[in-house]
């Protein structure tokens, strides 16, 4: 059994990553054709739109890690089928259930290294991705560093310690020069929100330095007009579902502290924990899938069917979260609603009457395993073979009746003696 599990995680790894190489490139390439139109928007050339492709191919990878899976099970099983290894497998003794297991075991892989890129690859790629994006395109914001943003607009400096979903930005200094760059105005600002187009600053403390000295005034909301919009915002925060689980965790946290809405955030978080069971349940899908159709359909017949639905059930997926959000829907049933109907699904698969994966033997009966039903194996391999036999005695019989002479009568003699004779010992062997 050892054996047959590591033949199929070979064969499942193979066939999945390749699979995922050939997705990944033809979705890069189309991303690529869409940043190429933002080409000539500030400092955002052919380079930087590279770079950015480049940057963002573990979220892409994460994106179709799904349907790249479904894709690789049907693959895998269907050249394992074409081979005869499938019927061989079956034959030997390993069950209908026990093949799930396998796929089971083997689709763990494909979990793991799902969960290492989403986890560890894609939150800092796509952050690092957005934010050199968000430079070429604006020309604005200068750096990044452990201080938060710093970007210049005219002559006031601006330093944004605290980026927050929903456009929310906490620990904000503003420093403003004049013309011989001397520092005018220090303004502190405890958090802020974009509200009609412009930035409403709450609790702010601004320093004024004059000739006669220093003053200071405090104020509880202030409005500051500035080039930073919501539309520079967005660029460097990251889609909530391409963050981590543990940031996401904190964005949560943070959100319902400031009273904000939290469902895109949850959305995303029960999404995550549920993507590894999704990704099983859809390599195990492809066993009955496979096994209906084995005989039927080739290699890419199976690569299209795989791609069909893992696209479908992408779409699905999708949809669910956007309508749970637009509902109101608890976050986690509108996540956990398309994984339960795909198990739904292959439980019925497998536990209906007719089970799937039983492959046809040359008796014209379903092939059982020797170790689970020797019994009834053995009685239609003998039902068989009485069938053959009394063809074959009731055509030679007829042949030598017609055939004329002497010869032709001790043959008919003789093997009327064999017959009686069989007849006999077949009476005997049934009492």
């Amino acid at each position: 059994m050892k054996i047959i599990q590591r033949y199929f995680i070979v064969n499942l790894v193979w066939t999945t990553f390749l699979s995922l190489a050939v997705l990944v490139g033809i979705f890069a390439f189309l991303s690529l054709i869409d940043q190429l139109e933002d080409s000539g928007q500030g400092n955002y050339g052919t380079y930087q739109a590279v770079i950015y492709v480049i940057l963002t191919l573990p979220r892409l990878a994460y994106e179709i890690i799904p349907i790249a899976a479904m894709i690789g099970g049907m693959t895998s099983l269907a050249l394992l089928a074409r081979n005869s290894e499938l019927d061989v497998i079956r034959l030997s003794g390993v069950s209908e259930y026990s093949l799930a297991v396998l796929m089971g075991k083997s689709a763990l892989v494909i979990v793991l290294f799902s969960i290492f890129v989403g986890e560890f690859v894609v939150p800092a790629s796509e952050k690092k991705a957005r934010y050199q994006r968000s430079i070429a395109l604006t020309e604005q914001v200068a750096m990044r560093t452990k201080y938060g943003f710093w970007a210049r607009d005219g002559n006031s400096f601006i330093n944004i310690r605290k980026i927050l979903p929903g456009n929310v930005i906490e620990d904000i200094y503003i420093y403003e020069f004049d013309d011989q760059d001397r520092l005018r105005n220090s303004i502190f600002a405890n958090n802020a929100r974009y509200v009609d187009d412009r930035w409403v600053l709450e609790e702010v403390e601004r320093t004024v330095f004059d000739g006669s000295g220093v003053t200071r005034e405090q104020y509880r909301r202030a409005a500051w007009e500035s080039w930073v919009n919501d539309d520079l915002i967005n660029l460097v925060i990251i889609n909530p579902l391409y963050m981590s689980i543990w940031n996401l965790s904190n964005s949560i946290r943070v959100l319902k502290s400031n009273s904000q809405d939290t469902d895109s955030y949850e959305q995303a978080f029960y999404a995550k924990l549920i993507r590894p069971f999704t990704i099983v349940a859809m390599i195990i899908l492809s066993i009955p899938l496979v096994a209906q159709r084995h005989r039927k359909g080739g290699l890419g017949q199976h690569a299209f069917s795989g791609a069909l639905i893992g696209v479908i059930f992408y779409f699905i997926n999708s949809a669910s979260g956007h309508v749970g959000i637009v509902y109101g829907v608890h976050p986690f049933i509108s996540a956990a609603i398309p994984t339960l109907a795909l198990f739904l699904v292959l439980f019925w698969l497998f536990f209906r009457q007719q089970p799937a994966l039983f492959p046809k033997t040359d008796h014209g009966m379903p092939a059982v395993p020797y170790q689970t039903r020797p019994r009834e194996t053995q009685l239609q391999i003998q039902l068989k073979t009485r069938r053959q036999a009394k063809t074959a005695v009731s055509a030679f019989s007829s042949r030598v009746e017609r055939s004329p002479g002497l010869l032709s009568r001790y043959a008919r003699r003789a093997f009327q003696g064999f017959a009686d004779l069989f007849s006999i010992a077949r009476r005997n062997r049934n009492k």
